[in-house]
């Protein structure tokens, strides 16, 4: 290990290939098992080297390097995976960190795309096309702090996506980099019906296949100036699960859909009193004026339609202005302090299904969980996604932890797999939404794809021979 570290240091520079002890110890970022890290968690095994990669030509000579010498890669950009996507697994690993390769291309403002390096921060990109008068119409919770590479590997979601879809949507093109070495490039045609879609193969495919190193994205008119937004409380969740089909299935499609159950809703928003059994659903519609307000109003007419009552803008307002503030704190001396006070870690498990069976799962999975995990202290969820044919949710709860230093391993996942297990009992539940699969849900992959898992386990063969490319994640370790 020792020689391959002086020989991608010949092969890089000095200045690109970092040993530092404590570079090390954090290279795997602020997201990943946070609660631990306050108790004073250190990973089983620490990367060989951190590679900065700052250009397709560097990742390229590292991949064909650690391929031919059986060293395993872990790529990283932002950092803001939450399923242990960047924990290693063995001590032959090293991080090749993209985050440097963050220069805008290209702009193209007539046929409304950017492309960007891998490392090209959300943030910033949002914050140029913005001012064009555009937006990537991208905003996931960890908008301040992805970066667009990392976005695409984890099939990304942002809270507007019910208007702009999901990364998947969004992506026009892209260039990856194989295990061997060789760059490949998906060209930024608008539709095309040769074959089966091969930006698939990367998008979603969480460093385990190859390395993304340049993004095309979609691009949209903005108009922040001409939202509607409205709140309702509605007389239940399922109720609001009912209502929500109903204004999807209608055919309106606002940029953020979303419903409260009361325990998160409590959570999240105390100046909002709900009784007993209610629940809050908000919206926010935008695109051309006209389009927002017509779609406002339907919203409005179809929520009443249900029995709702209409609850102002003010919880919009205060969404919109808190979303990202998770962002600031993760990570934080002051978020360690209190996992340390309280031995409580509040995290979320996403799932989806289709009208007809969701708000069955949301109920057995209220009434079972609580039995089945004891150290549970709250449950709760809402809607933040849905689709013409369904619809996801976002499961809140807090975890008291018995041993802190275990919290992911072994308790979090009994209670991720409890639930997870009344997803799959159905037809159209889907366990993993939009976190992706890591080293956390990944157990669950054979049961998600059922007979198609096959499939899965080919391409990872054929893409990735020697197995070097982030092992344990799509793939299950034996």
């Amino acid at each position: 290990m020792n020689q391959a570290i002086k020989d991608l240091t010949a092969l890089l520079g000095t200045e690109k290939v970092l040993t530092d002890d404590q570079v090390l110890l954090e290279a795997d970022g602020p997201m990943t098992r946070p609660f631990e890290k306050a108790f004073g968690y250190k990973p089983k095994f620490l990367p060989l080297c951190v590679v900065k990669a700052m250009s397709t030509e560097d990742v390229s000579k590292t991949l064909k390097y650690c391929n031919d010498n059986g060293i395993c890669v872990i790529t990283k950009t932002g950092a803001t995976c939450s399923e242990d996507q960047l924990v290693i697994v063995n001590d032959h690993t090293l991080y090749l960190d993209c985050s440097g390769m963050n220069e805008l291309i290209a702009l193209d403002e007539y046929s409304m795309m950017a492309t960007v390096g891998c490392g090209m921060p959300l943030a910033r990109l949002e914050e140029i096309v913005n001012e064009k008068g555009l937006t990537t119409g991208h905003c996931p919770q960890s908008q301040p702090l992805a970066h667009l590479g990392g976005l695409c590997a984890t099939r990304s979601i942002g809270q507007f996506s019910t208007y702009y879809g999901g990364i998947e949507d969004l992506v026009c093109g892209l260039e990856a980099v194989l295990p061997s070495g060789e760059v490949v490039r998906i060209r930024n045609v608008p539709r095309r019906a040769a074959g089966p879609d091969l930006r698939h193969l990367f998008i979603g495919s969480e460093g385990a296949l190859a390395v993304i190193t340049e993004v095309t994205v979609k691009l949209f008119k903005y108009y922040p100036d001409d939202f509607w937004k409205g709140a309702y409380v509605v007389n239940s969740f399922v109720e609001g699960i009912a209502a929500l089909r109903d204004i999807i299935t209608a055919g309106y499609r606002p940029s953020v859909v979303r419903l409260y159950d009361k325990a998160d809703m409590d959570l999240n928003y105390g100046s909002v009193e709900l009784a007993e059994g209610e629940a809050c659903m908000f919206f926010v519609a935008e695109g051309p004026p006209d389009i927002a307000r017509v779609t406002g109003e339907n919203i409005d007419r179809i929520a009443k339609e249900h029995g709702a009552r209409y609850a102002g803008t003010k919880i919009v307002d205060h969404w919109l202005a808190t979303r990202n503030n998770i962002c600031d704190t993760i990570g934080k001396e002051a978020a360690r302090e209190e996992f340390r006070q309280t031995k409580t870690f509040y995290a979320t498990c996403e799932i989806s299904a289709s009208w007809t069976e969701v708000s069955d799962i949301y109920n057995a999975v209220m009434e079972k969980l609580p039995q089945q995990i004891p150290n549970l202290t709250l449950l709760g969820g809402h809607v933040s996604h849905s689709y013409q044919t369904g619809t996801n949710i976002y499961f809140v709860y807090h975890l008291r932890a018995n041993d802190p230093l275990q919290l992911t391993e072994v308790e979090q996942w009994e209670l991720v797999n409890c639930l997870c297990q009344e997803v799959l009992k159905k037809s159209t539940g889907g366990a993993m939404h939009h976190h992706g699969t890591g080293k956390v849900r990944v157990k669950l992959m054979k049961q998600e794809h059922g007979s198609s898992y096959v499939l899965m386990e080919r391409l990872k063969k054929m893409m990735d021979p020697n197995g070097i490319m982030n092992p344990g994640t799509l793939i299950p370790l034996e």
